[in-house]
């Protein structure tokens, strides 16, 4: 299945580049803009990858104080963090501010990414500049790839590396080179650098690589696909090596059961779920808006038109296409639960698949397929507007805001702001609050705070006069030390939408006990 509506036949290069100059533009007023506003807090998760990536960027040396270390591991994760966001934001924070939408800014800009490599992929695939430019703007006005485009989270690092296997592999099958298929192997080999769940994804991608070029590729060109991507595989094997125990922290982290890998066929189809894809989306906050889906509606009629016709046209490439999508749930089944983070690779195949379903409703004799086409691109267009509309709005803030663990940032900077030099005490009772007053004294320039901050469960007996303390107000271990008399309330200090209020004290005498 070909498009045939190529701006030209030959396009030339300075052409092509002001189309993804144009992309890039426009991907990045949308996906880079007001990333401290929403999402509203920091996960915990990007709180810990900023400060990994912070330290990389100033020291050269992780948290643990390892140079350079491949797998960024943690006592609350040992099996560790993926390298490629840690790195790509290491080197984003060498220019850019310390703060919440400065560590955010590097994954939005990796969205962006995906929209230039899906014009190419898209335009390689339909060979049509439009086509490429249709798949572009379908990803663009994703609603989850647009949501995931503005957290630093690791699994929105695998699909670049997916793009620029199917465009080397577009390229590959209109003129197999054993250039082109070693580049779409390295592709893969090196997105198993950008997530967990990639390690069991981009081998499946290989062997759909392989099977594309079995007709045209001799030995040679295959037996050196095989040797880059051993060498490229080579730092990840020395890793595992020096750290064997990585293996069973893995299976320890997700529960991972062989034996229970069959009984959960059943999430496979909950994944095909078109209440989950195109009405309400996941069930968190973080991930949806529950207004819309992960894909638009329009989505709902345009992915089972692309998956026939890339059936139909029985090309290798489009049968990739088809089976990338289809098998994007398989790490869910393995994992045993339907995950955002584990299903983010149906994303660009579902952008391909939707492109397919425009090209081949507007290929079809009929004029009101040709009308159909349009109004579906124009409904993604309307849907999205809603969609951005809702998600920029107060409402979806508040609402959001219980889901994200960073709802003590207000009160953490306000206590930065009141320190001085005094001894600082901080209430466990607060989510990972270790993650985050570190984070919000670097960003204020206050690492020196670390070295007198004291995290207590039980309430502190004894602190200098002036000590700062923070807590929950709703916590009885605070309510114990106002009514002690030797700490007085500062300032209290909401969290959006007056869920939680956190109270600042301020210790008035020398030493008294607490009972």
């Amino acid at each position: 299945m070909r498009a045939v509506l190529s701006i030209s036949p030959r396009q030339s290069p300075l052409a092509t580049a002001l189309v993804a100059a144009a992309i890039v533009l426009a991907g990045t007023l949308l996906y880079a803009t007001s990333l401290g506003y929403v999402p509203p807090y920091l996960i915990h998760d990007e709180a810990q990858g900023a400060l990994q990536a912070h330290a990389i960027a100033t020291t050269g040396r992780d948290l643990s104080g390892r140079l350079l270390p491949m797998y960024f591991t943690e006592p609350e994760f040992p099996p560790g963090r993926d390298p490629v966001m840690i790195y790509v934001t290491a080197l984003g924070l060498t220019v850019l501010p310390f703060s919440e939408a400065g560590a955010r800014t590097p994954t939005a800009l990796v969205a962006v990414l995906d929209l230039v490599l899906m014009f190419f992929a898209a335009r390689a695939l339909f060979q049509s500049t439009w086509m490429g430019l249709v798949a572009a703007a379908l990803l663009a006005l994703t609603p989850i790839h647009f949501i995931r485009g503005r957290l630093m989270l690791s699994p929105l690092y695998s699909i670049p590396f997916v793009l620029a296997w199917l465009w080397s592999l577009a390229r590959f099958e209109q003129h197999p080179t054993a250039r082109r298929f070693v580049a779409a192997c390295v592709w893969l080999v090196l997105g198993m650098y950008s997530y967990l769940a990639a390690v069991v994804m981009m081998p499946l991608y290989l062997a759909m690589t392989v099977g594309v070029a079995a007709r045209s590729m001799r030995w040679r060109g295959l037996l050196l696909a095989a040797a880059v991507f051993v060498v490229c595989l080579l730092p990840m094997a020395g890793w595992y090596l020096t750290h064997p125990e990585r293996n069973a922290q893995i299976v320890s982290a997700y529960q991972l059961d062989a034996a229970a890998v069959a009984s959960r066929l059943g999430i496979y189809w909950r994944f095909f779920d078109p209440a989950y894809l195109f009405v309400s989306g996941d069930p968190s906050l973080v991930n949806s808006t529950r207004a819309s889906g992960l894909f638009p509606w329009a989505f709902a009629a345009l992915l089972p038109i692309g998956l026939i016709a890339l059936f139909r046209s029985r090309s290798p490439i489009n049968l990739v296409i088809a089976a990338g999508f289809l098998l994007a749930p398989i790490v869910s089944v393995i994992s045993g639960a339907i995950e955002m983070n584990r299903v983010m690779f149906a994303i660009p195949f579902a952008g391909l698949v939707a492109t397919a379903g425009i090209v081949r409703l507007w290929h079809a004799r009929a004029l009101v397929s040709k009308v159909i086409a349009g109004l579906l691109v124009v409904a993604v267009a309307w849907q999205f507007g809603l969609f951005y509309r809702g998600y920029m709005s107060e409402e979806y803030r508040l609402a959001a805001a219980p889901w994200l663990s960073g709802n003590a940032r207000d009160a953490l900077r306000e206590l930065i702001a009141r320190s001085g030099d005094a001894d600082i005490y901080i209430s466990r009772d607060i989510d990972w609050v270790h993650r985050m007053w570190r984070f919000y004294a670097i960003e204020a320039g206050r690492l020196d705070l670390l070295s007198h901050t004291t995290y207590f469960s039980d309430p502190p007996a004894t602190a200098a006069t002036g000590a700062r303390l923070i807590c929950p107000a709703e916590s009885a271990r605070c309510s114990a030390l106002q009514s002690s008399g030797a700490w007085h309330e500062m300032v209290r200090v909401p969290s959006l939408g007056g869920a939680r209020v956190f109270v600042i004290l301020e210790r008035t005498a020398a030493e008294k006990k607490i009972g």
